[in-house]
């Protein structure tokens, strides 16, 4: 055996044993390509978030008038979104009108009779004060939750003023009987206007005084 033919003989055994360890056959074969799966993210359930419907308003005018007959909203005012006063009206006779102001704290869900007039003669109900039998109601501010004015047009004295948040009314009379209040209006609780056919009375003292 010359000596080319032992080189190649050791190279070929060489080659031979190398492929027996990485486990080839000496044969190129294809590998299979690897195959990803690439799964789709999904987040985690979420809870229904709870929704509380909205209580409905209750309606304070549900009672009865002296007459016998529903009553019927009259004029209100809103302090704010909680706080609000509500006239409802019953029978008119003779310059007079039967009347019952509410009042709610908690948005209209609840209201509380604060005071009413004495037309009739009703049973007096505890912590209800006295409304002007006058009839005609034509306008309600508060200025606060205890400060309130009041204008009727009746044949009598047709401005009053609450310092009880409505439930006793004092007669302001600055104003000639019979003249209707028909505005009134406060920039703040010491300045205000009231307006009336006959002229506009101005105060500056919260209505201690009023200047024509």
């Amino acid at each position: 055996m010359t000596r080319g033919h032992l080189r190649l003989l050791v190279c070929t055994t060489v080659f031979a044993a190398i492929l027996a360890a990485c486990g080839g056959s000496g044969t190129p074969s294809s590998t299979p390509s690897a195959t990803l799966e690439i799964g789709t993210a999904t987040s985690p359930p979420t809870a229904a978030a709870t929704v509380t419907p909205p209580t409905s308003a209750v309606d304070p005018c549900t009672r009865l008038s002296l007459d016998g007959q529903p009553l019927s909203p009259g004029p209100s005012f809103a302090l704010d979104a909680n706080t609000r006063w509500q006239f409802c009206l019953g029978g008119v006779a003779a310059g007079s009108g039967e009347k019952l102001l509410f009042k709610t704290t908690d948005g209209a869900q609840t209201w509380t009779l604060i005071s009413s007039t004495t037309l009739g003669s009703p049973t007096p109900e505890a912590g209800v004060g006295q409304l002007p039998n006058g009839n005609g109601v034509t306008q309600l501010l508060f200025v606060d939750a205890t400060h309130g004015w009041m204008g009727l047009n009746s044949p009598g004295v047709n401005l009053f003023r609450s310092q009880d948040g409505g439930v006793t009314w004092t007669a302001v009379t600055v104003i000639p009987p019979a003249v209707p209040v028909t505005s009134i209006a406060f920039t703040d609780a010491m300045n205000g206007t009231v307006v009336t056919p006959q002229g506009t009375w101005t105060t500056t003292d919260g209505g201690a005084t009023w200047s024509p």
